[in-house]
């Protein structure tokens, strides 16, 4: 008999999708309200699930019910399993929808066709079957991991920065020996890349992939860190002027793009070998409705989704600055770009500023706080020099780990 699988649809997608994609029923219906298909949530998951291998497009059903309602549960489902040509063996997933659409969903398909029941305990890669038990533990794993894209495809985005995400990750490989010189030399370095910023912050619109800018000016440097790095970039120095012709590639490397691929190739390193972990640089994407984000750096790993914002420079604590946002201006739309994701993403400001630490060097209070009130994890990066490590245990250790009920 064919196998049907039963979807409460809400905001949270997740769930629906990692059984659907782990089941591979030959059929979804998808129980909806109005409020859930004016937000699209029933597409969504089918262009995850299309996006992940499994196109339902022609083997699915979306019926609207009232989400208070069980009645009215009992009546459309009733009519549409009475009307189908087909007779389906029916799994029901309990985990999303109203308690109510549980209740009536759990009532409806047990009462009438003893149905197995599924239930995802988010955040938890497994699901179990409460109705009827399985085995003992009654819990099994699931063995589907989404992609950045299928992550956030599951909440209305959609990635636009498709064809250049193989250039970003060849150029911050191929850069991979100056970021890290910059990284480990930063105090040093730190009165040039201000100079930097100053000096290409107005020409950013005179600049594209192919037409350059002869960027020339006065400069002294302190020390032998800085002679390198120009000489590593291809400056030309002449002990008191530099110059180069620079390109849109250029200007997103010195404008803080160093930070970003820096922690890009530390999040690849961190990651555990043989586990699907999809880490991407300079993701724009657009979300449903239709603004634009761009994400420095966004992975996934266990189906949980991690937003890394890196701020360079000696961004202020929360006064606006002449160039460049504030820390407390990036928590805020870390926070907001967070709350489109569902119950589990995970945020990190990763920053080079001073303006973040007490006089003893210690995190400040008021903004560890801050940052969990956005659920979001401040790295200091003058104090944190081991972003490898800070990754390894705080997110691939963390999520290996096993978890208790």
């Amino acid at each position: 008999m064919a196998r049907c699988l039963v979807c409460l649809v809400s905001d949270q997608t997740i769930p629906n999708i990692l059984v659907a994609a782990d089941l591979k029923p030959d059929y979804l219906l998808l129980i909806s309200t109005p409020g859930m298909e004016k937000k699209a949530k029933s597409g969504a998951i089918l262009e995850t699930l299309a996006l992940h291998g499994a196109d339902y497009s022609a083997r699915h059903e979306v019926i609207e019910v009232a989400e208070n309602s069980i009645s009215d549960f009992r009546k459309k489902i009733g009519d549409w399993i009475e009307h189908t040509d087909l007779e389906w063996e029916y799994v029901v997933n309990l985990t999303c929808g109203t308690k109510l659409m549980s209740i009536a969903a759990y009532d409806f398909f047990k009462s009438n066709f003893g149905s197995e029941m599924v239930y995802v305990p988010i955040p938890k890669n497994e699901f179990v079957t409460p109705f009827p038990l399985r085995r003992q533990t009654a819990s099994i794993s699931l063995a589907e991991r989404l992609s950045v894209e299928e992550y956030l495809a599951a909440y209305g985005f959609k990635v636009i920065s498709k064809h250049n995400l193989d250039k970003h990750h060849r150029q911050a490989k191929a850069r991979e020996e100056t970021t890290s010189f910059i990284f480990d030399h930063y105090q040093d370095l730190f009165p040039l890349l201000r100079r930097f910023r100053e000096l290409i912050h107005p020409i950013e619109k005179k600049l594209t992939s192919t037409k350059g800018y002869l960027l020339r000016a006065a400069h002294a440097t302190d020390n032998g860190h800085q002679t390198k790095l120009l000489e590593q970039l291809g400056f030309e120095y002449s002990g008191t002027e530099v110059s180069k012709t620079i390109f849109k590639a250029d200007w997103e490397y010195l404008r803080g793009g160093w930070l970003e691929e820096y922690l890009f190739l530390r999040i690849k390193e961190a990651a555990p070998s043989g586990m699907h972990a999809d880490i991407l640089l300079n993701v724009h994407c657009r979300d449903p409705q239709g603004n634009e984000n761009e994400f420095d750096v966004v992975f996934t790993f266990e189906n949980t989704l991690h937003i890394v914002e890196c701020k360079s420079l000696e961004a202020a604590e929360g006064d606006e600055q002449r160039i460049g946002g504030t820390i407390n201006d990036f928590l805020y739309k870390l926070g907001a770009l967070r709350r489109h994701f569902g119950l589990t993403p995970k945020a990190f400001l990763a920053t080079t500023s001073s303006d973040v630490l007490y006089g003893d060097g210690a995190l400040k209070t008021k903004l560890v706080e801050r940052g969990r009130q956005f659920s979001t994890e401040i790295i200091p990066l003058k104090i944190e020099r081991d972003p490898t490590g800070y990754f390894k245990k705080m997110v691939f250790e963390r999520a290996t780990k096993p978890q208790e009920y």
